[in-house]
């Protein structure tokens, strides 16, 4: 099977890394820094007007795509699902970031990510693309996602296998499989392999 794969807070702690951060820039600028995590954007989670948001990212995000961690069995589920599928990593992250994709592509190497192919979002809206045009693209047979929005643009189409957060819990659809770890991804993947055969 091609699977298709989100990158931040699918294959890595990303929120909890830029929250780090935003206490950082928060107490530094007098802002708040209490997450509410039913909410995907920082400008929404912390109450931060977009400027504010704009300048923090434009100032933090490369250490925070530096400094990232992979979560729990992520590195290892990844290697053995490449042994028999293709491994498409879809990611949202754009060039209004320098270098963005030289910076992506080492971390997945110095953490010994596998995968075949790594897509960006070139477009201008920096958390929004069509990942389910760049599904179709590339013969994808199953979404490994986070975000609400690409959720619900794939699942009509697609099985999507959802890291469960609050700020996607609201979302329901036969194609939305539910996972909170790596180790379930694996199980859910072999299964549906295997139906296939």
């Amino acid at each position: 099977m091609i699977l298709g794969i989100d990158i931040d807070n699918t294959i890595t702690y990303t929120t909890e890394t830029i929250m780090k951060y935003a206490q950082v820039f928060g107490r530094a600028h007098g802002l708040n820094t209490v997450n509410d995590p039913n909410y995907y954007y920082l400008e929404e989670a912390l109450g931060w007007d977009q400027e504010t948001a704009d300048a923090f990212f434009d100032r933090y995000l490369p250490d925070i795509y530096h400094n990232i961690q992979p979560k729990e069995k992520a590195v290892e589920v990844l290697r053995e699902l490449k042994k028999e599928h293709e491994l498409i990593l879809i990611t949202s992250r754009n060039s209004r970031f320098h270098n963005v994709e030289q910076v992506t592509a080492d971390w997945l190497s110095r953490n010994g990510i596998v995968y075949d192919k790594l897509i960006l979002n070139a477009t201008d809206n920096m958390h929004f693309f069509s990942k389910l045009q760049v599904c179709m693209d590339h013969s994808v047979d199953v979404m490994i996602e986070d975000h609400h929005e690409l959720i619900q643009e794939i699942c009509p189409v697609l099985p999507v296998i959802v890291f469960d957060y609050p700020y996607n819990s609201h979302l329901t659809n036969d194609n939305i499989v539910r996972v909170k770890s790596w180790g379930e991804i694996q199980t859910w993947i072999n299964d549906f392999a295997r139906k296939r055969a």
